[in-house]
């Protein structure tokens, strides 16, 4: 959490549950950053495949989320932060996030948590999402 988040959580009106619940609704109603920090776009195809496999069910196909389910918008957030809530979504315990995210995500290598978090984070865009490490190069 950086420093300014730290100051605002630590404020006392962060103790009601209700004012978490307000901030984070009014959060959600602001446009998405156009330009998000993105990775490498080196294995995009195999982020979209896990993305597929483990994200979309909940998350959507889009990574808008549903907020009636209190699933999170994760589409078009920064690669770095990606990163680390893939790698803090790992090692949630049960209770706080659903079995199959957490195992999922524990049993993944390095290289597939980061081909994850880049394909997220430029989910949203209107190019195309292809993986630049392709045999002979073609996109199909």
């Amino acid at each position: 959490m950086d420093t300014a988040m730290q100051i605002v959580a630590a404020h006392a009106t962060f103790d009601d549950q209700r004012n978490i619940v307000a901030v984070a609704t009014y959060l959600s109603t602001l446009q998405a950053n156009p330009n998000p920090v993105q990775g490498s776009g080196a294995h995009l195809r195999l982020g979209q495949e896990i993305y597929t496999h483990i994200c979309a069910a909940c998350h959507g196909v889009d990574g808008r989320g549903a907020q009636a389910n209190r699933v999170p918008r994760i589409a078009g957030q920064h690669y770095p932060y990606l990163q680390r809530q893939i790698e803090a979504a790992a090692a949630l315990h049960k209770e706080l996030a659903p079995p199959e995210m957490t195992s999922a995500l524990r049993g993944m290598r390095p290289q597939e948590k980061d081909a994850l978090a880049d394909y997220i984070s430029r989910l949203g865009h209107s190019e195309a999402l292809l993986d630049s490490n392709r045999p002979n190069g073609s996109n199909n």
